[in-house]
């Protein structure tokens, strides 16, 4: 082969190896690019409800958030899903319902019959905290603010199966609050959180009911919830508490639905992709 071509040929081989090289450069700066701006995390946890009766529930999570490197502050949308484990017994002195018609096709629910509540539930959250800095040894505070959906419900049924009836809520506001943050290797967060339900309603319904009832509720309370959580590298647990003062709701045509409040502590053990 002349020697033009050969210098030729081995130019263009060492052209398309940097040309791969710089490509394969880009590609990795635009990764570990994407790496920093976006974060992702999911965990699986317990709640304890203390609403009308006391149940467990198994909890899923996950929340991913942006953050530009050259700001201080992120943004980040958070779900939650909570899905009962097992029944809980109702006490028939301190719960009514729509009795069933008459005829031969229904049975009457009898005083002395077993019914069981089960418990479900969800949240949604997405909104800006500051003060995110990374790589910071100094313990700071990091104001939060977001727009926040909730969602309760409390399934009736008897011993035999059968579907009774079933109240559901949903609140949707706006959360502010404020954390605090200890770096270290083991970081420690607090965050306290105040929700006002802007829209709140609740819906009734029933094998005897009908048409489900929607009921907006008037008298909307504030509802708050405080978190610890400690993460170690990739892993990080999550104590939260969370008061929910849910509204009444009155329905000549139906059932009416008396205020109550739910304490519901849980725990969520987090792994940080």
């Amino acid at each position: 082969m002349p020697l033009k071509n050969r210098v030729s040929i081995g130019k263009s081989a060492i052209f398309v190896s940097m040309r791969f090289r710089i490509t394969l450069l880009f590609l990795t700066i635009n990764l570990v690019s994407f790496g920093q701006k976006f974060r992702f995390n999911s965990g699986v946890g317990t709640s304890l409800i203390s609403w009308h009766e006391q149940q467990m529930t198994l909890d899923l999570a996950a929340e991913i958030s942006f953050q530009n490197p050259e700001k201080n502050h992120k943004t980040f949308i958070a779900l939650k899903t909570m899905g009962n484990i097992t029944g809980t017994a109702i006490d028939r002195n301190t719960y009514t319902f729509i009795e069933p018609p008459m005829n031969n096709y229904n049975q009457p629910i009898l005083p002395t019959d077993i019914l069981q509540a089960s418990y479900r539930g969800g949240e949604a959250q997405a909104g800006v905290i500051w003060n995110t800095i990374k790589n910071t040894k100094k313990i700071h505070l990091t104001p939060v603010i977001s727009f926040y959906s909730r969602s309760l419900a409390r399934k009736i049924n008897s011993m035999r199966s059968e579907y009774i009836e079933e109240e559901k809520y949903s609140l949707h506001g706006i959360s502010g609050g404020m954390g605090l943050v200890i770096p270290g290797k083991t970081i420690v967060r607090i965050q306290a959180q105040v929700f006002k339900p802007l829209y709140e309603e609740v819906t009734l319904y029933g094998r005897y009911v009908g048409v489900p009832f929607q009921s907006l509720v008037s008298d909307k309370h504030l509802n708050f919830k405080a978190k610890i959580q400690v993460v170690k590298g990739k892993f990080g647990w999550t104590l939260n508490l969370e008061t929910l003062n849910l509204g009444g709701a009155e329905n000549p045509k139906s059932k009416s639905i008396k205020a109550s409040q739910a304490i519901i502590p849980s725990t969520l053990l987090t792994y940080f992709f």
